[in-house]
């Protein structure tokens, strides 16, 4: 063991420096002859100095097309180099088109460009051996642009969508600019909200879309806003009745029986603070003057209702109103059930025991004196037998002729006054 101790620390410097050389030779050797190799790789395609198209009013017509062309390159060099580019092959590999060339392009023109393909970052190496496709067709057309209203779609099922206002907009249009064959083919532009989204967070932010007259995406256009803002604000709900009267008379012998509405409540979507002023819907009055017939009249709510309200079904009512041949009663009123207002101290006012009446319109047979009463504004009369108006109060659906009776009005009597006795005379008394 001594011995091989001594056998291998002998001569031990020159030992290490022969495994040094030998190992140096052996890089070095492999270097040299390491095997030359080629791979394909794919990248996408840039536009460079598409400026000079802008400059003189121009634009691509086939730009999402070249945007999506993929570019396979065919790379010759050593295979550690091929391995280090394929860890970086997206930053390194460049395939571009020089749009700058087309100074003098003018619109409808095609124009044929060589794809340049590089390798970034200084590296060296390498060899393009191929590219496909070598060269790309450029189609020139007018730069335009035009305005668009922006449409918002309300998408997704959510039982609260129906709570939301009307989308606020952080602007109402937007420009479209592109390729005039493309700006041409654009009919709408819309941004679409998820109604979820909408309920829970009130605002969020929609890209626009540009769409055909057959619903179709138009592509290689732009917008000169890429977002859009929108807001909500959330609805309540409230039930109010829909109330409407007549105004006018009805044609001779004929007296209103009914009038409907269908529907004869609505619900109403707005903001709290707008729906606690509403507690019923009175539309205009109807006229009837003159008629006999049913009449039917559709009548718009929205006319009645403040700016961000709305009805939540149908926004129309149907007003029908039917007419009924009017019935005569004559009856006979007592005094007692009349009411004089306004008497003067003191006064006395007389009444016939019975005051006739004729009413008029429907079921009047069966309306009895009691329900009947009656008023007479006496303020005016003088003393004397004077006439004066019955104001009724009658049951619903029944009318009166006019009534005028002999009211008496009898002043309070004179007081007599009393005469004061005369003073006594003082008696006189005489000394004798």
């Amino acid at each position: 063991m001594k011995r091989f101790q001594e056998l291998l620390m002998k001569d031990l410097g020159w030992k290490l420096l022969s495994v040094a050389i030998a190992a140096t030779m052996w890089f070095m050797v492999i270097s040299i002859n390491q095997p030359i190799d080629t791979r394909t790789y794919s990248t996408t395609l840039i536009l460079e100095g598409e400026e000079t198209l802008t400059e003189e009013g121009l634009t691509i017509a086939n730009r999402q097309t070249l945007e999506d062309t993929k570019v396979s390159v065919k790379v010759k060099a050593q295979r550690t180099s091929l391995d280090r580019l394929s860890q970086r092959q997206t930053e390194l590999i460049e395939a571009t088109l020089d749009l700058s060339t087309l100074r003098n392009a003018q619109s409808g023109d095609t124009i044929t460009l060589p794809v340049n393909v590089t390798i970034a970052g200084g590296a060296s190496g390498y060899t393009i051996e191929n590219k496909t496709p070598s060269t790309l067709e450029i189609q020139v057309e007018n730069l335009i642009s035009r305005e668009f209203p922006i449409q918002v779609m309300l998408s997704g099922e959510s039982q609260s969508s129906g709570r939301l206002s009307e989308p606020t907009l952080s602007q109402d249009t937007i420009m479209v600019k592109g390729a005039q064959s493309a700006v041409n083919c654009v009919s709408a532009v819309r941004i679409f909200v998820d109604a979820t989204e909408a309920v829970s967070q009130g605002q969020i932010t929609a890209t626009p879309v540009a769409y055909d007259a057959e619903g179709n995406t138009v592509q290689g256009v732009t917008f000169s806003e890429d977002s859009i803002t929108v807001s909500y604000r959330m609805h309540g709900e409230k039930e109010v009745p829909i109330q409407v009267s007549t105004t006018g008379t009805p044609a001779t012998d004929y007296h209103v029986a009914n009038i409907l509405c269908m529907p004869q409540k609505v619900t109403l979507t707005g903001t709290e603070e707008d729906l606690a002023n509403i507690n019923s819907i009175t539309l205009d009055a109807i006229d009837v003057t003159g008629a006999s017939e049913t009449l039917h009249e559709t009548v718009s709510l929205s006319h009645y209702l403040p700016s961000g309200v709305t009805a939540k079904s149908s926004s129309n009512v149907l007003v029908t109103v039917t007419f009924s041949k009017s019935e005569e009663t004559q009856l006979q009123i007592p005094s007692a059930q009349i009411t004089m207002q306004h008497q003067q101290e003191g006064y006395t006012y007389t009444l016939p025991e019975n005051i006739p009446i004729l009413l008029q319109g429907e079921n009047t047979a069966n309306v009895t004196t009691s329900q009947i009463s009656g008023t007479i504004d006496v303020s005016a009369l003088e003393e004397g037998e004077n006439t004066a108006t019955v104001v009724w109060q009658l049951p619903e659906g029944v009318t009166a002729a006019d009534t005028s009776i002999l009211v008496t009005v009898t002043a309070p009597p004179e007081q007599e006054q009393e005469t004061p006795p005369e003073p006594e005379e003082p008696e006189i008394v005489t000394e004798e």
